[in-house]
């Protein structure tokens, strides 16, 4: 969430901002003036999105109440600024007028980023559940992360609860194209080649305290542990070999993280349920609301 600036009453913080260019609109220089401020005066994530909403009179004489809406990477907050109707004086903060925030008020409430279920490329990953399910969750998440591993204990006791209601598509997120934490993901994406079934396995695995103590292990120790694994279920391990000897694992696993960098993802876990984005861990009723739905 962004720094916001608190005050009582009518007290403000005052940026002066002066706008040279002659010919520019009235709204065009009022709206410049609240984004070019707020954009200096707020601490901001990289790549975050300003943009106006609407401009109106505000209950400061002589001022205007201009809406923004600021697309942080899992919600869109919107908040008012005030400028002057000379587009030079620029209020941040919260407006109090008789003891009610008028600010808060007028912004509204945050909402959830939407995503277009359709660009998350779910044919591609491994999933579990009906296609039909009424709730759909594309987790972004990665093997060496606790809260991960928690996640999906919750995650894994819902789906046995809601076998026909849920489904759940598993994307890899290990942040960087290197080290313990990536050949880990790079495994189980390169099991994916086995089998659907053989990559349950190994991602079940992975999330089990044996498993989360495999990054102890060299690269040839991991992937000796993990073919263990898949003959003790009878399955053959030429795909999954050959999968880490071509680079099929290792690309599918870059391809989910350059998904993830498209949609600013930046911690694990973050799912995408029904397009609502959510980061980190949930509690274990939060897919009630969307069941109920």
């Amino acid at each position: 969430m962004f720094k916001r600036y608190g005050m009582g009453g009518v007290w403000f913080l005052l940026v002066v901002f002066v706008l040279s260019g002659i010919g520019i609109s009235e709204e065009d220089r009022i709206a410049k003036a609240a984004i070019e401020t707020f954009r200096k005066q707020v601490r901001l994530p990289a790549g975050t999105e300003v943009k106006l909403l609407e401009k109106k009179e505000s209950p400061v004489a002589d001022f205007y109440a201009v809406k923004l809406l600021i697309g942080l990477p899992d919600k869109e907050v919107p908040t008012v600024v005030y400028v002057d109707k000379e587009g030079e004086k620029v209020f941040i903060g919260n407006l109090f007028i008789h003891g009610e925030n008028v600010t808060t008020r007028e912004a509204g409430p945050p909402r959830p980023k939407k995503i277009d279920m359709a660009f998350l490329e779910m044919e591609r990953s491994p999933f579990l559940g009906p296609k039909a399910a009424k709730v759909t969750i594309v987790e972004f998440s990665n093997f060496q992360c606790p809260y991960c591993m928690d996640s999906w204990n919750k995650l894994k006791t819902l789906l046995g609860q809601r076998p026909k209601e849920i489904r759940y598509v598993f994307k890899h997120f290990p942040f960087q194209p290197s080290g313990k934490t990536f050949e880990l993901s790079e495994m189980a994406a390169a099991a994916q080649e086995v089998s659907q079934e053989a990559f349950w396995l190994v991602h079940d695995f992975l999330f089990t305290s044996e498993g989360q103590n495999l990054g102890r292990l060299d690269r040839k120790g991991i992937q000796t542990r993990l073919e263990q694994l898949l003959k003790g279920k009878g399955y053959d391990v030429k795909p999954f070999q050959l999968a880490l000897e071509n680079g099929k694992g290792k690309q599918r696993v870059l391809d989910d993280m350059a998904l993830g960098s498209k949609l600013r993802i930046s911690g694990t876990p973050t799912k995408i349920v029904n397009g609502d984005m959510i980061v980190g861990s949930s509690p274990e009723d939060f897919i009630d609301k969307y069941l109920e739905r």
